[in-house]
């Protein structure tokens, strides 16, 4: 007896477009999210290196009764001198200003980072602010 059965094999165009629109919410969701944290791990590096700084800023005090002063093109070479090494850093610039009472530290992001803005961390004040595509809800609380 011959089989009078016969089933197609295949997607039908409705299974397709069911696909297609599952695999389209599924990227329109996992982007942004991904986005997101991209930002955030780089500022998290940032925030890690203002505080290696502001450490090697207290031990200036201590050793000389005031805070040191790394701006421009030699930052990076004062920075390396007192420990600090950001031959690796790719995505902020560092920069700190200081005088017998006060110091700032100050990163702004690279082009190479894909985001805009700087983050400033006070050291009198122990106050964190940021411009750009750096929001506050990236930065440590107060104190910190």
């Amino acid at each position: 007896m011959k089989n009078t059965l016969h089933f197609l094999k295949g997607f039908t165009l409705v299974e397709l477009l069911v696909v297609i629109i599952l695999v389209s919410i599924l990227a329109a969701i996992a982007v942004p999210l991904y986005l997101h944290y991209s930002e955030t791990s780089k500022v998290r590096e940032a925030l890690g290196i203002i505080r290696a700084i502001t450490i090697s800023q207290k031990v200036e005090k201590i050793r000389t009764m005031k805070y040191y002063t790394a701006t421009g093109g030699t930052a990076s070479i004062i920075f390396l001198k007192k420990g600090i090494d950001l031959s690796d850093s790719l995505y902020f610039t560092f920069e700190t200003s200081g005088d017998a009472s006060a110091f700032t530290v100050t990163a702004t992001a690279t082009p190479e980072s894909g985001i805009t803005g700087t983050i400033t961390y006070d050291g009198t004040n122990k106050t964190w602010s940021s411009t750009g595509d750096i929001t506050a809800s990236m930065l440590p609380d107060a104190g910190e």
